[in-house]
């Protein structure tokens, strides 16, 4: 009866790339030192010998229960949302064209994405937290994994989206970086995911490149002392523009996905 549950979790391995890949528009990959390292990984061997990796009623999965304490996560959120829209902290509120404290989020959030902020133009009327493309891959990126935005949260470093022209600078993640922390405390997530370097250095405090900074877990300090697991990616807007680098993306999908069926 393992083996056929480590077969069974296989096949589902197998269907969750090829739907990610589908709907990422993948069809080829080209024969390379890269690709035979990235599929001869030993999470993939895990995958199939890893005693703990039996399968689970999906719907046991995406209602882990989480302990909540005091006022509930969504009220706390609310707050700092009403915090960020009416924040002039910085010379960013003056030269913003939208503000977004985030979306996403139900009563039990279970992973925690941020990005670095939302560039969009003055005619934009689309809400967006990390543009309108950007946002659609990311939901793309997040149903492949299974997770409906109800189980996620996501926002930005920085609060203010602004022009293609501006470049936010050091004071002004020192500024929002306190709304960040607030919002990671008021979610208690189970998973963090940064995503793209700002974000990742600003959490972690790491100056390493991304790509030897992705694929793996780190510590990050949580509130009541827990840490919460944290693990780095590429943005969804890199992505848009290096489509190579979606194979690497999915590996840290993957690993979010397991992480939060252990």
């Amino acid at each position: 009866m393992e083996r056929e549950e480590q077969i069974i979790q296989l096949l589902h391995d197998i269907q969750g790339v090829l739907a990610y890949h589908q709907v990422n528009s993948i069809d080829n990959f080209p024969a390379s030192g890269d690709l035979n390292s990235f599929l001869n990984t030993t999470a993939l061997q895990k995958a199939v010998v890893k005693p703990e990796a039996s399968v689970k009623p999906r719907q046991k999965i995406l209602s882990k229960p989480r302990q909540e304490s005091g006022k509930s996560n969504q009220a706390a959120l609310a707050e700092i949302t009403d915090d960020v829209m009416r924040c002039e902290s910085c010379s960013l509120s003056k030269q913003q064209t939208s503000v977004s404290a985030g979306n996403g989020g139900g009563s039990n959030i279970r992973l925690f994405i941020v990005g670095h902020w939302s560039s969009v133009s003055e005619q934009s009327t689309v809400q967006a937290v990390f543009g309108y493309e950007e946002d659609r891959m990311l939901e793309r990126m997040l149903a492949a994994i299974h997770l409906s935005m109800e189980e996620v949260f996501v926002t930005n470093l920085i609060k203010c989206g602004v022009g293609p022209d501006v470049q936010p600078q050091a004071e002004h993640i020192e500024i929002c970086l306190s709304y960040l922390q607030r919002q990671i405390a008021a979610a208690a997530p189970e998973l963090i995911c940064t995503m793209g370097m700002l974000a990742t250095r600003a959490l972690l405090k790491h100056s390493q490149p991304l790509s030897r900074l992705r694929g793996r877990f780190y510590a990050y300090p949580g509130p009541d002392g827990k840490d919460i697991p944290l693990l780095p990616t590429y943005h969804p807007g890199y992505l848009l523009q290096n489509p190579e680098m979606k194979r690497a993306t999915w590996s840290d999908l993957q690993a979010l996905e397991k992480r939060l069926k252990q």
